[in-house]
């Protein structure tokens, strides 16, 4: 194993720069062009929810006081940005985590105005999977995981906390007494043992294991939180769950694919056959779902 691949398996995340300067001001920029900076909301009731990964309408964007989480793939708004899911500096280290022909399964930001606190309980992504069938198997290095998130500010954050090396085992008695009797989400007040905030410089990409037990707390905003938020799968392994969360009628349509760069439609026509080919999610956390790791599951092109 590689020192990064070592990183990744003990700790479930690993830090790397992936974006010059440069770079950083160009995506800020055309993130200006998709949300107002300026954009302040009357309300004052802290909105958070649990649900946030069905995402919010990109026009909705400081209506309230909360976090958007906007998906960028199926938005004929977002067509501008939508290179920053092809980076290649990412694209290796994906490769290099999960094995060859990274397939996107998620393209989407996280964004907050200054001012605005930002709330969502500890919690392993197993949102998709119902309690009564989440198994201390599926947290085990004896179940491989292809999926790697990852986190990309433009703006310097502290929002994701993260306790190391949980991806990798069950939860401890202690960590079941934080999570209040609920195997999908903790108690926003819940006090999580190991729990420890990352920083994330602009321009560096977090990814992570997200069966980590995993939460997104700010207190207050003093900077715009504008973070690219992507998830890949390898192509050559079965998906996880996660893999199915990018609905298929829009990104199937071929007036909208006509207007995807070269590189994106490659993904986005991946993705849809990969789905084609396991269109069950609820077979991907059953007992002996993932196969070998080197099982083929696409021709290497």
């Amino acid at each position: 194993m590689t020192p990064r691949q070592q990183q990744f398996a003990l700790d479930g995340f690993v830090l790397e720069r992936v974006l010059t300067d440069g770079e950083v001001e160009e995506y800020r920029w055309l993130m200006a062009e998709l949300l107002d900076p300026t954009a302040q909301t009357a309300a004052t009731e802290v909105a958070c929810s649990s649900m946030q990964h069905l995402g919010d309408p990109l026009e909705s964007f400081g209506t309230r006081a909360k976090q958007y989480y906007i998906h960028m793939l199926g938005s004929m708004r977002a067509t501008s940005i939508l290179h920053a899911y092809h980076i290649p500096a990412v694209l290796t280290v994906v490769e290099e985590l999960l094995g060859p022909q990274p397939i996107i399964n998620n393209a989407s930001i996280f964004a907050t105005n200054p001012g605005v606190s930002y709330s969502l309980g500890w919690h392993r992504d197993v949102i998709q999977i119902p309690q009564a069938e989440i198994r201390d198997e599926l947290f085990s290095p004896d179940w491989p995981h292809n999926s790697v998130q990852i986190n990309l500010p433009l703006y310097e954050e502290q929002s994701l906390w993260v306790v190391p090396g949980s991806h990798r085992r069950p939860n401890t008695p202690e960590e079941n007494a934080a999570f209040g009797g609920s195997k999908h989400y903790a108690p926003l007040d819940a006090v999580m043992p190991g729990g420890v905030p990352v920083k994330i410089p602009a321009g560096h990409a977090l990814l992570y294991n997200n069966n980590l037990i995993h939460r997104g707390y700010n207190a207050g905003m003093e900077t715009p939180r504008r973070t690219l938020h992507m998830g890949y799968h390898s192509g050559t392994r079965k998906p996880t769950w996660h893999f199915y969360l990018l609905p298929l009628e829009p990104i199937s349509d071929p007036a909208y694919q006509a207007c995807l760069q070269p590189q994106i439609r490659g993904m986005v026509e991946d993705y849809i056959t990969l789905r084609q080919r396991f269109p069950r999610m609820e077979e991907t956390w059953q007992p002996g779902w993932p196969g070998p790791v080197a099982e083929q599951i696409m021709e290497e092109p």
